[in-house]
């Protein structure tokens, strides 16, 4: 924690995995998105979030991984970021050109039918979604599927 301590101070409590790497940011710069869901594993004790946010940290600083390849460790995207820091769960992953990979939606279904992760917030085209986000969550999962697939 202590490398990671002045950037704690000016606020960047995210850390995120962008093209140029995994880094801290503010929550300010992480939300400047139309959609996201806000997901949290309930369950945890407070040594089980201490070592998460550990396990978080200590990503900072690799490399964008282009290959979205999860069995990689040098390099990471944002998804493979939750597979790696939350340990816990036995995360969905796919074979994609040969290789094991991790998405978004494979991280969201684990809030679906009873999962592990519960959502706290879902914002859809910039709005939030109060009423059903589960739900609003799911059709737009549906919705992604089909497109992926035509």
């Amino acid at each position: 924690m202590v490398k990671h301590r002045d950037e704690l101070r000016d606020g960047r409590l995210v850390v995120e995995a962008l093209r140029s790497g995994v880094e801290m940011n503010t929550i300010k710069h992480f939300l400047n998105v139309d959609d996201i869901a806000i997901l949290r594993k309930e369950d945890m004790t407070k040594e089980e979030r201490a070592a998460t946010v550990l396990r978080v940290l200590r990503q900072v600083g690799k490399g964008y991984d282009f290959n979205f390849d999860v069995e990689t460790t040098n390099r990471i995207v944002c998804s493979e970021l939750v597979y790696t820091t939350f340990t816990g769960i036995k995360w969905p992953t796919e074979k994609t050109l040969g290789r094991a990979t991790i998405s978004p939606d494979n991280v969201a279904v684990k809030a679906l039918d009873g999962g592990p992760l519960n959502i706290v917030r879902l914002y859809h085209d910039g709005r939030v979604e109060d009423k059903a986000p589960l739900e609003v969550m799911r059709k737009l999962m549906v919705k992604d599927v089909t497109v992926a697939k035509q």
